[in-house]
């Protein structure tokens, strides 16, 4: 019996190969997918060739960012005379020449040493705070010397601790800054009344006065005034005791005292003021205490490290290894300094490495112009390039023996590409004039399969005598014609301007937020409250003008509000840093509008008043623009000024000249292929989606047919099936029929059955 789907049918009957029929006729019925997929074949080679073009176009576009700049074409070589002493290095822009590099003192990493410690694993007994460049390390009594070191290390102090055994019995802790320079010495502080640092060798007892001021000494800058300085500090156990100044006791505990606190206690001193002053502004102002004496500087004595611990006095160092200090040197005769060896703001765009003292003889520092780099630049855009022109000439063309064209052949997408291309090469730059503006001109040429021809030694000839001119040929360029227009940056929708430049037309001028109060000729006469941005500040009869304001900036600065407040004839002005209408200044005042006070805030009391800026507007180019600020923008959808941005610091509106987009090379290609190949709209990326719908659409067909097919043969086996079946039961009715006959009487069966019987 033979199986076709689920008919079970015997092919005995009719002596038919069922089998074999029913597939020939199958393969006929699918003559059309076949066909199909030789066309599905095509297309995806020739989706495959897309693909591969558009990658080709895009490492085209590596190639241009640094030539669209000029940084390619601007590269240097820096060398030394002497590089066991000076190593230089360079990078684009570098102007070209000689310096001459002397060096009298190479910065060093301050570091020094502890005293001998007997055995790096036993407690040293030693127990209180200390603070080393600010970070509090808390030392415990049964701590061992390996124990300080791990712990110095885990503090973020911005020095390493590193443990040196000379002998079995001569251990060293030392402590090296983690950068070189005099800023970088390393602080330390015994912020304890058992004298840590002291005991470790690490300071001497000694004390001196460490930030001098005049006639007197300030201490260590803290984050607040107002708050208990061992809070400030993060000290574990704030020490009390009494220092004497000029011989007077004051009782400080610093667990409780905050700096103004402890200014008051000194300032009762006969012949001493004290005062907490500051620097730094907003969230960044930082607070110390100034100790000054009515005739010169005073005497402190201080048992207890109070003073040590404010930093107004400091201990020495008892084992400095090596000092912290800056390199000296000078450049071209000028003396510099810098608190690293490795220099890279001395030389504009030259990096240099000091490695030792040159003595009497300076260093030769050589820049030269690279244009070999540059010619390598321009290089691998034309070879990027003719890869291009490679794959679209072997896929176009047409083979007349077999009458087949490659896979690009007839695309009008590429044809318009090609011719594009072409032009972006070698069409005229001259929007900014000059005497180059043919890519000819600096060796570039085509030859007779549209791929580009790179002659080197013209290019380096166009490139030595108007290195501007080249730049300009193959990047991006603009020039205003207003110095109140400055170019800010651009898409790549923007077009080249062309020698006439896009007309600039402002119809408003940017603003900031800006309150000016009434005319104060007497200065503050009465008090008023203001509330700005929610702070509440207060300005009292008798302040001047120039208090009022400054008053005002300290609010600004502890709020971190970017705001300034100056005194303009006889009114104070508050303006916003910020230029347009995205910020605003919100004022409230305690006092109604003409009842003697600033008139800042709303006619009403308590009432906020809010000040507004304005953002630029008007046109380039006669097209639409977006005002930001000072930021002129063309808006998207222009046909020349898409993203085009500039700077308008004008102050009056009207006819503000014109801004020139010269547009090179480099910036043609970057610009084109940047469209062509957009993911939404661009040509080459919509005609490579086509011809994937066109294979997805073969698969739709494909799936189609097969389905067709199948339901096909399924029907061709249930029809051979019934035959089969009918042909059995007619073969079984011609059996019984036969067998009937021969029973009937009178047959010669049924004449022997009967006499048989």
């Amino acid at each position: 019996m033979d199986s076709v789907g689920p008919v079970t049918y015997s092919g005995l009957i009719s002596g038919l190969d069922i089998n074999s029929i029913i597939t020939q006729l199958a393969q006929i019925r699918q003559r059309p997918i076949q066909l199909l997929t030789d066309k599905q074949t095509s297309y995806t080679k020739t989706l495959n060739i897309y693909q591969q073009l558009t990658a080709n176009l895009l490492a085209v576009s590596t190639a241009t960012p640094a030539l669209v700049s000029g940084d390619a074409l601007r590269q240097v070589t820096v060398s030394s005379g002497d590089s066991a002493i000076v190593l230089a290095s360079g990078s684009a822009g570098a102007a070209v020449g000689e310096h001459e590099i002397a060096v009298s003192q190479l910065a060093q990493n301050h570091k020094i040493s502890s005293a001998t410690v007997a055995n790096s694993g036993e407690a040293l007994g030693y127990a209180g705070d200390i603070v080393i460049n600010g970070a509090v390390v808390t030392i415990g009594a049964d701590d061992s010397l390996t124990d300080v070191r791990a712990a110095i290390n885990a503090a973020g102090a911005g020095v390493t601790a590193t443990i040196l055994t000379v002998s079995e019995s001569d251990h060293r802790l030392m402590l090296t800054s983690l950068s070189s320079g005099e800023a970088n010495a390393i602080d330390l502080v015994d912020a304890n009344d058992s004298d840590v640092l002291e005991s470790l060798g690490l300071q001497t007892g000694s004390t001196s006065i460490k930030h001098a001021v005049t006639d007197g000494a300030a201490g260590d800058y803290l984050s607040s005034k107002t708050d208990a300085v061992g809070t400030v500090m993060g000290l574990s156990a704030p020490l009390s005791g009494t220092i004497k100044v000029n011989g007077t006791d004051v009782a400080i505990d610093l667990s409780t005292d905050s700096l103004e606190a402890i200014a008051t206690a000194i300032d009762a001193v006969s012949g001493v003021t004290a005062t907490v002053t500051s620097s730094g502004s907003g969230t960044d102002t930082v607070y110390r205490l100034e100790i000054v004496g009515d005739s010169g500087a005073p005497t402190f004595t201080d048992d207890s490290n109070v003073l040590v611990t404010l930093g107004v006095l400091e201990k020495g160092i008892a084992n400095q290894i090596d000092a912290a200090q800056d390199a000296s040197f000078t450049v071209d005769g000028i003396s510099m300094t810098r608190s690293s060896n490795a220099v890279d703001d001395a030389i504009e765009n030259v990096q240099l490495q000091l490695l030792d003292e040159t003595g009497a003889s300076p260093v030769t520092v050589t820049v030269a112009a690279n244009s070999q780099a540059a010619a390598d630049a321009v290089q691998d855009l034309v070879t990027y390039y003719n890869q291009v022109i490679d794959l679209m000439n072997e896929n176009q063309q047409f083979n007349t023996d077999t009458n087949e064209g490659g896979a690009l052949f007839g695309s009008p997408t590429v044809l318009t590409l090609e011719v594009d291309l072409r032009q972006m090469v070698m069409g005229l730059v001259d929007t900014l004039g000059g005497d180059l503006i043919l890519a000819s001109q600096a060796g570039i040429s085509t030859d007779e399969h549209d791929q580009l021809v790179f002659d080197r030694t013209e290019f380096l000839d166009a490139l030595g005598s108007d290195p501007v001119g080249v730049q300009r040929l193959f990047g991006l360029y603009t020039e205003t014609t207003d110095a109140e227009i400055e170019y800010y940056s651009s898409t790549s929708a923007v077009r080249d301007s062309g020698a006439d430049g896009y007309a600039i037309n402002i119809t408003q001028v940017a603003t900031k937020p800006t309150a000016v109060s009434a005319e104060l000729a007497g200065g503050i006469t009465t008090d008023e409250t203001l509330t700005i941005g929610g702070y509440d500040i207060t300005l009292t009869a008798g302040m001047s003008l120039q208090d009022a304001a400054d008053l005002l900036n300290s609010l600004f600065s502890a709020h971190n509000m970017a705001m300034d407040a100056t005194v303009e004839g006889n009114t104070i002005k508050i303006e916003h840093e910020v230029w347009g209408d995205s910020h605003t200044i919100e004022i409230a005042s305690s006092l109604d509008d003409g009842s003697g006070g600033t008139d800042l805030g709303s006619a009403t009391a308590g009432e906020v008043e809010t000040y507004t800026g304005q953002d630029v507007a008007g046109t380039i180019n006669g097209e639409s623009c977006t005002g930001t600020g000072r930021v002129l923008t063309g808006d998207d959808g222009n046909e020349n000024t898409e993203g085009l941005m500039i700077v308008v610091k004008a102050t009056t509106t009207g006819d503000k000249g014109v801004i020139k987009v010269s547009k090179g090379i480099a910036s043609r290609l970057a610009d084109h292929i940047s469209a062509v190949t957009d993911e939404d709209t661009g040509s080459l990326t919509l005609a490579t989606d086509g011809v994937s719908n066109e294979i997805n659409a073969i698969d739709e067909s494909i799936q189609d047919l097969n389905d067709e097919v199948d339901r096909y043969i399924e029907n061709l086996q249930l029809q051979f099936a019934r035959m089969e079946t009918a042909m059995t039961q007619s073969i079984s009715l011609l059996n019984w029929m036969t067998l009937q006959t021969q029973n009937l009487p009178g047959s010669s069966r049924a004449s022997d059955t009967w006499w048989g019987s």
